[in-house]
């Protein structure tokens, strides 16, 4: 019978409630990231036909991660007191908002305020499910669910330049419109199905595959009436060394990402790519990310996550570093897709991390430290890769390669003490929390 509902659950949560929960979180990413990437691409090229120069195309670019840097903590912090649901419908009209400001004006200082609410909004989105999941989610089917998010995120990179180029070429501002539409779209999975109540203490979690019915359990569950979970306002997040060695981890992905995002249609061009080649490249990166990324979070319910993650990001690393060396365009684009498939086990084995060693009512806070970490890192990254790719084209990639490995060696130094698996919750151990559940409220309650 287990095997009957791991085989229906395709890896996602084995409990009906939870499941839905993730598909909403899996579609309201998918709606706002095809709407967010079918704009980017064309974007500084719809900035400059309406006379923005050079510099001000890079300050309306970069108002995006300025303004999620300074947001995400903010807002994971907001959604552990108020409730998950309240961020993200938020993220999604200040989302929306942005896309609608950039259809109905051109002007530059308008654009530097559309592009930073739609890092607003994506930024908050972004924290909202991650610590959605980390909360709500059994222990033992995170991995799975981390999974199916970040490759909601992948499918909708993967999809959403192709349809920005065949719409944008004859209306860009129709394209806004559809962002905009797409942002609002995603409220409605949002709103029927993610828990509008504040995230409290969770004592214990188990699944169905744990031989017992979480149904039965909602009281031990976060936030549930009658849990155990803490009262009052949430607490601040702890900076354990497992906390500490994700946020290294993230940072480190980040200043890969930056290069990849200053410099990666550079070196093509340098190599003799056409502008069919580099779009191919993009989609056939993403597309490895968007198919295995349900399979990489199985396996980091199964694995020791240490080496999973740490395992991602040094092979993102070793790709990194050779890529600069390589002057055939057919095998940059084929070692992308090659890495995209060895380095996807990192991000669901390093997020499972820490939520485990994270208090449900200070998730938020946890996703919010990650995600800015890795935004900082990737604005940093860019920025400096750009220039250094003029001085060289191998310094940014080998420089930002070898920043990964060292942050690696850092890392596994920090989690040498970090338990690599979770316990499973066992029917012993269930019993004894329905006891103190009975406890507190004074009730009594009959097993089956």
């Amino acid at each position: 019978m287990r095997n009957v509902v791991k085989r229906r659950s395709l890896g996602l949560p084995s409990s009906k409630s939870e499941r839905k929960l993730v598909v909403a979180l899996c579609a309201t990413t998918f709606l706002l990231w095809i709407g967010g990437s079918s704009i980017l691409p064309l974007l500084p090229s719809y900035l400059r036909q309406h006379g923005s120069t050079p510099g001000l195309i890079g300050l309306v670019m970069a108002s995006y991660f300025a303004a999620s840097v300074m947001t995400q903590f903010p807002a994971g912090r907001v959604s552990d007191r108020i409730g998950r649901r309240p961020v993200l419908v938020a993220g999604l009209v200040l989302f929306a908002l942005g896309s609608i400001g950039f259809a109905l004006t051109s002007g530059a200082g308008f654009a530097i305020v559309s592009r930073a609410l739609q890092g607003v909004g994506a930024g908050a989105v972004t924290v909202a499910s991650a610590a959605t999941i980390g909360s709500v989610v059994a222990v033992s089917e995170r991995g799975g669910s981390f999974g199916a998010l970040y490759g909601s995120q992948m499918a909708a990179l993967a999809v959403g330049p192709l349809v920005g180029s065949l719409i944008g070429a004859t209306s860009m501002r129709l394209l806004f419109v559809i962002g905009a539409a797409s942002a609002f779209a995603a409220v409605v999975p949002v709103a029927s199905f993610i828990p509008s109540r504040r995230p409290q203490g969770v004592t214990l979690r188990v699944s169905a595959r744990d031989g017992v019915r979480v149904e039965e359990l909602e009281a031990l569950s976060g936030g549930a009436p009658g849990g155990l979970g803490l009262a009052g306002a949430p607490r601040g997040l702890r900076l354990s060394p497992a906390v500490v060695g994700v946020v290294f981890a993230f940072v480190a992905t980040g200043g890969l990402v930056g290069v990849y995002e200053a410099c990666w249609t550079l070196l093509l061009r340098l190599r003799g790519a056409t502008t069919f080649d580099v779009g191919l490249s993009w989609t056939l990166f993403a597309l490895p990310f968007a198919v295995l990324s349900l399979p990489a979070g199985r396996l980091a319910d199964r694995f020791d996550r240490r080496v999973l993650a740490l395992g991602g990001l040094i092979a993102s690393a070793a790709f990194c570093s050779a890529y600069p060396f390589i002057h055939l365009v057919p095998l940059l684009v084929a070692l992308g897709s090659l890495e995209a498939a060895c380095s996807v086990v990192g991000a669901p084995a390093a997020v499972l991390i820490l939520t485990e060693a994270t208090e449900a009512e200070t998730q938020g806070q946890a996703q919010g430290a990650i995600e800015t970490g890795r935004t900082a890192a990737t604005a940093v990254s860019a920025a400096a890769a750009g220039t250094l790719f003029a001085v060289g084209p191998v310094i940014p990639f080998v420089l930002a390669a070898s920043c990964a490995v060292v942050a690696c060696g850092f890392v596994a130094w920090l989690w040498r003490d970090v338990e690599g698996r979770s316990a499973t919750a066992t029917a012993e151990g269930v019993q004894a929390a329905r006891r103190s559940v009975d406890t507190v409220n004074g009730e009594t309650h009959r097993n089956p």
